[in-house]
């Protein structure tokens, strides 16, 4: 799958993550598989001085690009999710590698 495909929100978080680079993000709500940025939301960046911080270029210059396949585990998660709250995504080089996800109970 390619990064244009997705939906507006799913875009919004990878590129959050690209942006964040290496770090947490903290405290996003997930309403209908989709995970929102609120206001208790949260960037928390690591900065290591010891090692160089170069960052992937994107090979094209549209800015679209195929989905990594953590990418797309990660959106795959959230989707299954009704409704709960992303405690924390652990972001490596711009990509998620671990999560702590709540999900809440929802009524039928």
């Amino acid at each position: 799958m390619k990064f244009s495909e997705l939906s507006q929100p799913d875009q919004m978080i990878l590129a959050l993550m690209s942006e964040l680079h290496y770090g947490r993000l903290e405290y996003l709500d997930i309403q209908d598989g989709i995970a929102v940025i609120t206001a208790a939301s949260r960037k928390i960046s690591t900065e290591n001085f010891d090692a160089d911080d170069t960052r992937h270029v994107a090979a094209r210059n549209d800015g679209d690009f195929i989905l990594n396949r953590k990418q797309e585990r990660f959106l795959q998660r959230i989707h299954k999710t009704k409704q709960g709250l992303i405690q924390s995504i652990v972001v490596n080089a711009g990509l998620p590698v671990k999560a702590e996800i709540t999900e809440y109970a929802v009524a039928q």
